[in-house]
């Protein structure tokens, strides 16, 4: 019992020495995040809801991370709210679109087209490339890996649409595509344009 304990721990002690010999490992050089600079002093709700849409108001926020300049944030920010205008609204016009004439025994291709030409139209008539923040929030992180320190962006904006808005904007686009379809003499878009008008202002 005795030897076997000498061996053990000679192999022990040399497993050691063979460690300590072969030189100090290198560790991983971890990045280290610390927010130096925000507008706000917490961070505000809406900055994690892309898209609400509520009954009285629609709201959009748009975000950029990681920019190392503050006005290309502001742009990527802005883009960012306008494509979440764009699918917000396209999903507010399929489904009014769909409800107004569900039973009407349009074509698919036909009423796709129309939802297409319906939703470039809003956009249009809302002007939403134009559309000021109603809230901004950002921050200023600094990075900090190894011996070399680093600044970016967090960026944030909400953008606000009345549904007053929306609903003059949509109506404008269908009196427009009903108008258009009344020239070219394509009655088929000219009905889907006059029902849908007809079910909205009941």
């Amino acid at each position: 019992m005795g030897k076997l304990i000498f061996f053990f721990s000679i192999a022990v002690s040399f497993q050691v020495l063979a460690g300590g010999c072969a030189g100090p490992r290198k560790l991983p050089i971890i990045a280290q995040e610390r927010i130096v600079e925000r507008s706000l002093e917490w961070t505000p709700d809406w900055v994690f809801t892309p898209i609400s849409i509520q009954e009285e108001i629609f709201r959009f926020t748009g975000e950029a991370t990681g920019e190392a300049d503050f006005a290309l944030a502001l742009r990527h920010a802005k883009a960012q709210a306008v494509k979440n205008i764009t699918e917000g609204i396209q999903k507010m016009v399929q489904k009014e679109f769909n409800d107004g004439i569900r039973e009407s025994g349009i074509s698919d291709a036909l009423l796709a087209e129309f939802l297409t030409d319906s939703l470039a139209m809003i956009m249009d008539n809302l002007n939403i490339h134009e559309l000021e923040p109603e809230k901004v929030y950002y921050e200023k992180v600094e990075k900090t890996t190894g011996r070399v320190v680093e600044y970016f962006f967090n960026y944030y904006i909400l953008i606000e649409i009345p549904r007053g808005d929306y609903i003059q904007a949509r109506d404008r686009a269908l009196l427009n595509i009903r108008d258009k379809a009344r020239i070219e003499n394509n009655k088929k878009v000219e009905d889907i344009a006059n029902e849908l008008l007809k079910k909205f202002s009941q």
